[in-house]
């Protein structure tokens, strides 16, 4: 454990360069020195401004997110953007334009996809990529979100492993962690007629990202998706819509992903 603290405190500076967003960015030592601040409460905010880091799992999340604020909240404005790219969290600290995507903009919150795992569970990837991406969404009082994947089709073990794995990084530094797998495996534990995946059976459908999306919804407005309206320019009839909102609001009270204290 001494071993590990020693790597995660020498770097003082993190200089990000071949940016496509404006200068270089520098990260002060003072936010990669071990601090762990609580988790900023963005619930009440008039104005949402969510951006979405990860890789091709995040795709089409973003305007669900919108879609389901907008007509949740008719008093709320969002605006919501995703910042893709088929980097690790850990690699892409060095990468000044995800850095500055994050330090340009001031955002309400932060979701945070693409953390390595092991499918097998036989090797342990460090986190010290994920909780620092934690301490800098903190540092701009952004609500951090960790996103762990949902399982891939016929894994009945992955979506309990990566919220694990996840929930571990967030007793390092502190952060939200969304229930995704848990909400998935509800589910399909009960409805295994809905495609959730795509034909690869790795990524969601767009009923799988409307699942995910209602998830991201009540994290980041602590309104229950259960209480969500019909909302006719979605692909998803009404009953599976509101199915899905009761799961959600279930998991989401018996795993609360955010300790604001």
């Amino acid at each position: 454990m001494k071993f590990k603290q020693f790597l995660f405190l020498p770097l003082l500076l993190l200089v990000a360069c071949n940016s496509s967003e404006g200068e270089p960015a520098v990260v002060p030592d003072s936010v990669l020195a071990g601090t762990n601040i609580a988790i900023p409460d963005n619930t009440a905010k008039d104005i949402y401004k969510v951006v979405l880091f990860g890789n091709s799992h995040i795709g089409g999340l973003s305007a669900l997110i919108n879609t389901l604020i907008v007509h949740g909240l008719a008093n709320k404005t969002v605006t919501t953007r995703e910042a893709s790219s088929q980097l690790y969290l850990t690699d892409r600290l060095s990468d000044g334009a995800s850095v500055n995507i994050l330090k340009n903009e001031t955002w309400t919150h932060v979701i945070l996809q693409a953390q390595k795992y092991s499918q097998s569970g036989q090797v342990d990837y460090p986190t010290e990529g994920a909780q620092r991406w934690i301490q800098l969404a903190k540092a701009q009082q952004a609500t951090p979100i960790l996103f762990p994947e949902h399982p891939q089709r016929g894994n009945n073990t992955e979506g309990q492993m990566l919220y694990d794995l996840h929930l571990s990084i967030a007793a390092k530094q502190s952060a939200c962690v969304a229930p995704i797998g848990l909400v998935w495996n509800k589910v399909i534990a009960l409805r295994p007629e809905l495609v959730l995946h795509h034909a690869d059976g790795n990524h969601a459908s767009y009923l799988g990202k409307f699942l995910s999306a209602l998830v991201f919804y009540e994290i980041i407005t602590a309104n229950s998706a259960d209480l969500l309206p019909y909302i006719s320019s979605l692909e998803i009839d009404a009953q599976t819509q509101d199915f899905f909102g009761q799961f959600v609001s279930q998991v989401i009270a018996e795993n609360p992903p955010c300790d604001y204290r």
